[in-house]
């Protein structure tokens, strides 16, 4: 009997028990010099989630986009699982939505690093998507949030994660085939927030305006009444302490 979940053979996979966070765990794990390609699963059925180790061989700022790369693994992990009449789309820079509210969203932790061209030692990667339950993504966060559930999608946690292996490593080497802006262009396409108002809360201020697009690093573009604001990707990631 073959043992599962199977992944691509890039990946080291190992399932946490429900009472550890993956994400830490991972970040522990890349601190020590694991090997790039660990992966990270919870045994937790309310909230499916998982987290991978990259050794990144590009600068900080050329490496942030594996967030949306990150996003439209799983984006279309989820398309291939959901029934049809259900809609999975994007919000900047790491919601995931189905039927226009928030289900879960994409992490990102990178180590310190003196400068945005500097190449971090390690990055982590990965998901946090609700299966079941009451969920809200932050404390003054006022966004409609949804469950699997919810939507009417059930999904088996051994299903997801290894379409989201599958279609994560296939954007992966798109991106370092063709670039970042395949990349992009795929994210744009699955966004609903395109022309329209929105509100961001990053680096603990809140920013207003309307979504006119991404840059070329993938950072946030907004008109706010005629004045033209970037938000770079650096100031919407966590990074932890190297102490």
């Amino acid at each position: 009997m073959t043992e599962r979940p199977q992944f691509p053979p890039v990946f080291q996979a190992y399932a946490v028990t429900a009472d550890l966070d993956p994400f830490e765990r991972a970040v522990d794990m890349a601190k020590s010099g694991t090997e790039a390609g660990t992966l990270l699963w919870s045994a937790r059925q309310d909230v499916y989630e998982s987290a991978i180790v990259l050794a990144p061989e590009n600068s900080l700022e050329a490496s942030l986009p594996v967030i949306m790369a990150a996003g439209l693994g799983l984006g279309d992990a989820l398309g291939a699982l959901v029934p049809p009449v259900v809609a999975v789309t994007f919000g900047w820079p790491d919601r995931i939505e189905l039927n226009g509210a928030a289900v879960g969203r994409i992490r990102l932790i990178l180590p310190e690093t003196p400068n945005p061209t500097a190449v971090p030692e390690w990055l982590v990667v990965g998901f946090n998507l609700a299966n079941a339950g009451y969920w809200q993504e932050g404390p003054n966060d006022e966004r409609q949030t949804t469950t699997l559930n919810e939507e009417g999608c059930q999904i088996d946690l051994l299903d997801l994660l290894e379409a989201f292996g599958r279609h994560f490593l296939a954007w992966i080497n798109r991106w370092q085939t063709d670039g970042v802006q395949p990349v992009q262009q795929a994210w744009m396409s699955r966004t609903l927030e395109v022309g329209k108002p929105i509100t961001i809360e990053v680096d603990g201020k809140r920013r207003e305006g309307t979504f006119k697009g991404l840059n070329e690093q993938c950072g946030l573009e907004l008109d706010d009444h005629g004045r033209h604001q970037v938000i770079p990707l650096d100031l919407a990631v966590e990074i932890s302490s190297l102490t």
